[in-house]
């Protein structure tokens, strides 16, 4: 049967592709007489998922990190993975974990209830979702209990295939439940070697004039004003009806308002959005020989904040055309030390924010002779932050402290008269 590849976006970052290259090496020895579907850059609510396998034992998530070394972290805190180079600090995997396997099921729930209803819900739910790290690396016994959380592992290339034996969905795959995923996802086929598509991406449906939800509430409002205003000419004693009117018409405009803010789309980087911005920094750092660096938050703030003084007055420079601020000049705002020194660098795109700008800014400091020899600098703390398409990088380098002196010799003052003389 073979392997079948596709993806909803293409792979950006070299690391991922040879980490998916790994992945397929293992899967076309193990997996020569059954079907596999290896899926890359599935778009879900909160991100991308960088690679599902769906198997005849059900789909199985894998989140790639291009690190080789100890991973020690819990279900709380954060994580950190040892290497030759030393302790590197991670977000919280297995919450990363978790909410890219919830995000996909909530994905294939409406595709199962549709092209799999032979599948129960209870059994989707049991998918699988692990972090696949590079070769040699490890994940000692006696943090989380695997036990009881089943659906949880940390493995490589090493431990992949033998872990993929035990996967219990309750349910087999059908190749043309393969099939009816890959269609629900509008996934675009492709040939891995080569990244050329194999068939054009599924053009979306035509669809006749729709109204939307906004407009609908809008004509209804103007209904119940014309209303209103018919009932206060016509009918004596409306007041009541007038009210109630009123009050409805409040509830209304509240349900709206709130639809819209929760449809509102982040237009620039959380906190959770730079660490993971210097985490992916610190491979190119390290592969530079470079040492890792720090997340700070006080550089944070100050890094999104002058992302978002570009976006908002639409510059791309060091400093604010008009009103002269600059990252030197805010830095004590943000809890930075008046001593202490900032660099920073820049990067700007004309299309807005979207996931992955932050990186898409790294890629091209990385790849800036000036701009790479700023960000490889050795820093006591960094941060990346993203505003619409402005990005900046904010590194921080403490002042040394000056040695204290040894205190001079007191004079004292002579004996005789009580008067000193100055020598």
């Amino acid at each position: 049967m073979g392997i079948r590849f596709f993806r909803g976006e293409r792979t950006r970052f070299e690391h991922e592709y040879r980490q998916l290259e790994e992945i397929v090496t293992l899967l076309k020895k193990e997996f020569q007489e059954e079907p596999v579907y290896m899926l890359s850059g599935v778009l879900v609510a909160n991100g991308e998922i960088d690679c599902v396998l769906l198997t005849r034992n059900g789909p199985l998530i894998l989140e790639l990190k291009a690190y080789s070394g100890e991973v020690r972290g819990l279900e709380n805190g954060n994580w950190e993975v040892t290497t030759k180079e030393g302790p590197i600090p991670l977000p919280n995997l297995f919450f990363s974990a978790r909410n890219k396997r919830q995000d996909f099921i909530d994905r294939l729930i409406p595709i199962y209830k549709k092209d799999l209803p032979h599948v129960p819900e209870n059994n989707l739910r049991k998918m699988s979702s692990w972090i696949y790290f590079s070769r040699d690396s490890s994940y000692p016994e006696g943090q989380i209990d695997l036990r009881r959380v089943k659906w949880f592992r940390v493995v490589t290339a090493e431990t992949l295939l033998e872990t993929m034996r035990f996967l219990d969905t309750g349910y087999t795959l059908r190749i043309q439940d393969m099939e009816a995923i890959v269609q629900g996802l509008h996934l675009q086929e492709y040939e891995f070697s080569s990244d050329r598509p194999l068939s054009p991406s599924p053009a979306p449906a035509r669809e006749g004039f729709r109204p939307g939800k906004g407009l609908v509430a809008l004509l209804v409002i103007l209904a119940i004003i014309a209303g209103i205003y018919l009932a206060v000419l016509l009918v004596p004693g409306a007041g009541l009806a007038v009210s109630s009117a009123v009050q409805g018409i409040l509830i209304l405009i509240s349900g709206i308002v709130q639809d819209g803010e929760r449809g509102l789309m982040r237009s620039g980087s959380s906190a959770e959005d730079s660490q993971g911005a210097i985490i992916y920094l610190n491979r190119a750092r390290i592969s530079g020989g470079a040492s890792p660096l720090l997340f700070d938050e006080r550089a944070y703030g100050l890094a999104l904040a002058r992302a978002e003084d570009m976006d908002r007055s639409n510059y791309l420079d060091y400093e604010n055309p008009v009103t002269g601020s600059s990252a030197a000049g805010l830095k004590e705002m943000y809890g930075i030390n008046a001593n202490d020194t900032v660099l920073e660098s820049l990067y700007g795109q004309w299309n807005g924010y979207a996931f992955g700008t932050e990186r898409l800014a790294i890629d091209a400091w990385t790849s800036d002779a000036g701009n790479r020899e700023r960000v490889f600098l050795d820093y006591d703390g960094a941060a990346v932050a993203c505003s619409g398409g402005y990005c900046s990088f904010i590194g921080i380098i403490h002042a040394e402290v000056p040695e204290k002196s040894p205190l001079p010799t007191p004079i004292t003052a002579p004996q005789g008269n009580g008067t000193a003389q100055a020598s």
